[in-house]
């Protein structure tokens, strides 16, 4: 049938898509095109950059290398090292002191020596060096200093400064006043002989999560450009036990300041 003139053709009515192309070949596309979709998304999510991790994954703070069976390997951040005589950052004449660490007497760790219980040195990128007894490993650096870990809940925070206070006795003093540990108790602040250098050691317990610590803060003046802290925690349950002292005396004989 022809239609009349002044009425335009009859478009020719096209087949439906699942007549030229089968139903299940139209599904499998479908989900194709959904899983690239989704592949895309989870490319994008996935790829980003993980470099300012390395502190939590011991990749800061120098490099250890094993003497015996350890093979524990860290990186330096050169722009995260401890500067203890920053004012409000780091304690100044030897080292950090709020943050203090369980030593011993005076008679502990007071002689140097390289004959030592140490399993692996830490070489920090400050350019001091320190041996690291069994089980103690490097774990981080940030504005106070170099932090290791050790069995049992021991810690270890090592400090400098470039600007070191002549009287370290009176420093750990001075110092002592703005303490605010939880249940903070001094048992000494005094002069000790450790190698040939102006050393003091300021000796507290404080409390921290129901745990009582013990702690031990060595602040030494190397020369007029020089000063360190050696750090030291312990439980205080442990503190007289034999492996205990050992360690101390181990990171006290083996500690080398930059040369």
């Amino acid at each position: 049938m022809v239609p009349p003139p002044d009425l335009p053709p009859r478009p020719v009515p096209r087949a439906p898509l699942t007549d030229v192309v089968p139903r299940r070949t139209l599904m499998i596309i479908a989900v194709v095109v959904v899983l690239a979709v989704i592949g895309t998304v989870l490319a994008i999510a996935l790829s980003g950059d993980d470099k300012g991790s390395k502190g939590a994954s011991g990749e800061r703070g120098g490099k250890t290398v094993a003497s015996a069976s350890s093979s524990a390997d860290t990186k330096g951040d050169k722009s995260d090292t401890a500067r203890p005589g920053d004012a409000g950052k780091q304690p100044a004449p030897s080292g950090p002191s709020t943050d203090g660490a369980p030593g011993g007497s005076s008679d502990e760790g007071g002689s140097g020596g390289k004959e030592s219980a140490a399993e692996s040195t830490h070489q920090g990128d400050q350019g001091y060096s320190i041996g690291l007894p069994k089980g103690w490993k490097y774990q981080s650096t940030g504005a106070a200093g170099d932090r290791f870990t050790g069995p049992d809940g021991q810690k270890l925070l090592i400090a400098w400064t470039s600007t070191p206070k002549g009287d370290p006795v009176a420093d750990w003093k001075n110092q002592e006043r703005f303490m605010v540990r939880a249940q903070y108790k001094k048992i000494r602040i005094e002069r000790v002989d450790y190698r040939d250098w102006n050393t003091a050691d300021w000796e507290f317990t404080y409390t921290d999560g129901g745990t009582k610590y013990r702690t031990i803060d060595r602040g030494f003046v190397v020369d007029d450009r020089q000063g360190y802290a050696l750090m030291y925690t312990a439980k205080a349950s442990t503190w007289d036990d034999a492996v205990r002292k050992e360690t101390w005396r181990t990171l006290t004989k083996t500690f080398e300041p930059k040369s």
